[in-house]
């Protein structure tokens, strides 16, 4: 028995053959002001540019087991604020730091915000702009808050550290791998050892 095939080609049916996938819609949740102010609600900060020398770059390295792919960090200080309640700050002295950042999720990256201590401790995390179709539970309280009180020298391993969030498995090892990596940056730009 032989059998033929006709092949029709129309407009419609080579626009849905060769039309790229959808992309998800990114949702944001914050601007860089509104991070900030959400940050440090009592006191204005001030940007820093941060390029690591040939030593700091080893140390991240060696820290992180990877070396960052970009070649400058923005530090966000706050001067003049109490690390925590109740706590003196030095005059002049930072009172935190933040730090914005992306992370690659399963298809586009994930841009979230770190505000860190004086000593590079992790005080609160935020998802900025989440632009996966599926997996934002990474932006619950009882997820973030995991982060609270870490600083670089705990792994901050997803599925060890930090609980998994159902169906956001690699939205999760994003931000932790980013959370860490804020610490690692803070910490060796100051020279915290």
């Amino acid at each position: 028995m032989k059998i033929n095939f006709k092949i029709v080609r129309t407009t419609a049916t080579l626009a849905f053959l060769c039309a790229a996938p959808e992309r998800a819609h990114a949702y944001a949740y914050f601007t860089e002001d509104s991070l900030l102010t959400s940050f440090f609600p009592d006191s204005s900060t001030s940007s820093v540019s941060w390029t690591p020398n040939a030593t700091q770059q080893a140390r991240l390295v060696a820290t992180l087991g990877y070396a960052p792919t970009k070649q400058a960090y923005t530090f966000f200080v706050a001067p003049g604020s109490p690390v925590a309640p109740g706590a003196p700050v030095a005059p002049g002295a930072p009172a935190g730091y933040a730090l914005i950042d992306e992370q690659n999720g399963q298809h586009e990256p994930i841009t979230f915000g770190v505000k860190l201590r004086v000593d590079a401790t992790i005080e609160r995390i935020e998802v900025m702009v989440y632009r996966e179709a599926y997996g934002d539970g990474v932006r619950a309280e009882s997820f973030r808050g995991q982060f609270t009180g870490l600083s670089f020298r705990a792994p901050m391993r997803a599925g060890k550290e930090i609980r998994i969030v159902s169906g956001a498995t690699i939205s999760t090892r994003a931000l932790a791998v980013g959370a860490r990596r804020a610490s690692v940056l803070l910490a060796t730009w100051l020279g915290i050892p």
